[in-house]
């Protein structure tokens, strides 16, 4: 959304995505970000259902800056649909943690981006 304010997170606070981030590697890579202080979590996952619980897990542990969102890295327009909400809602993206499973083997792809 063009033009659009962003609406939480303080300035200071870290933004991170996690893909995959429901079960396995990706729930653990979660649950170690939001507890490291001042990063707000973005935990992604295609089935909501286990998405939403994974996040209920993390919260239960204390952790309350995790938030779940929809997505399916092989659909163009559930990427596009995260890349506006994180524009909307932060302004901002500085870690990108990137799960995925191809022929029964995870690869890791981890950004951080600093600056403005």
């Amino acid at each position: 959304m063009e033009g659009a304010t962003p609406t939480s997170a303080p300035s200071s606070t870290r933004i991170a995505v996690v893909t995959g981030g429901s079960k396995g590697i990706g729930l653990e890579a979660c649950k170690q970000l939001a507890g490291g202080g001042a990063i707000t979590v973005v935990l992604t996952a295609r089935n909501e259902t286990r998405g939403t619980a994974a996040v209920e897990q993390i919260k239960r542990l204390g952790h309350a800056d995790v938030i779940f969102h929809q997505l399916d890295i092989t659909d163009a327009s559930s990427i596009a649909r995260l890349a506006d909400f994180l524009k909307t809602r932060f302004g901002k993206l500085d870690i990108l943690v990137f799960f995925f499973l191809f022929s029964g083997f995870y690869y890791l792809s981890l950004s951080y981006y600093s600056g403005a």
